[in-house]
């Protein structure tokens, strides 16, 4: 499979399950994060998917039938009733999925023997930021964790659920320039290969994805 792009999809919380459901049915592995944001400020679901370039058009179809467009009231402070006394509440239509999808330039998965499997979908640009998203399993996510910030990565974990059978999993966000990016994937392979060797009755993964960062900005 020749991976090519990563999906995030939006969704409401309502909607979360039967998306997520309808996807992992039609063979298609998806990551969840709760999420907090849009218009209304309230609690959502982001939904990463990754994707061969054939298969986004039936993922977007499986989230317009999931996903339902809801009407809700909300109060407007500039359009108050001076008589009543009270803000007018207004109506707006949320929903159903806001769909992003980015370009990857690298897939690797991890497993517990020595094997990993890359795929290049474009020119691979040698100078600039890339953001690493990795997804492992959350009962080994702090021993990741602290093996790239010992290594002097700096790395923000996310507890998510996902996959097919995986329900506990974790994001890790890994923002390095392009000369350590490989870096990122050994020390999360060797992490993963050192548990396999304690025994551990669980084999280790991890999905990673290496995206071309197009800005970067602290402040």
């Amino acid at each position: 499979m020749d991976t090519q792009c990563l999906m995030l999809a939006v969704v409401q919380p309502e909607d979360a399950e039967a998306a997520t459901q309808a996807l992992t049915e039609a063979g298609l592995r998806v990551t969840r994060v709760s999420s907090l944001g849009g218009f209304l400020r309230a609690g959502n679901v982001t939904l990463l998917l990754g994707l061969d370039r054939s298969q986004v058009p039936r993922a977007i179809k499986l989230l317009a039938d999931n996903c339902e467009r809801r009407t809700f009231y909300v109060n407007a402070a500039p359009m108050v009733d001076f008589r009543a006394g009270y803000a007018m509440p207004v109506e707006t239509i949320i929903g159903g999925a806001n769909i992003f999808v980015l370009s990857v330039e690298r897939m690797t998965r991890v497993g517990a023997q020595v094997e990993t499997t890359t795929f290049e979908t474009q020119e691979r640009r040698k100078d600039g930021m890339k953001m690493v998203i990795a997804i492992v399993p959350e009962k080994h996510s702090n021993e990741i964790l602290d093996a790239l910030v010992e290594a002097q990565y700096r790395a923000t974990l996310i507890s998510t659920t996902g996959g097919f059978l995986r329900k506990g999993n974790a994001t890790l966000l890994i923002g390095v320039r392009d000369e350590r990016a490989d870096g990122v994937l050994q020390h999360i392979q060797g992490v993963c290969e050192a548990i396999s060797l304690r025994g551990n009755s669980e084999a280790p993964w991890a999905t990673v994805f290496v995206l071309d960062m197009e800005q970067y900005v602290q402040v």
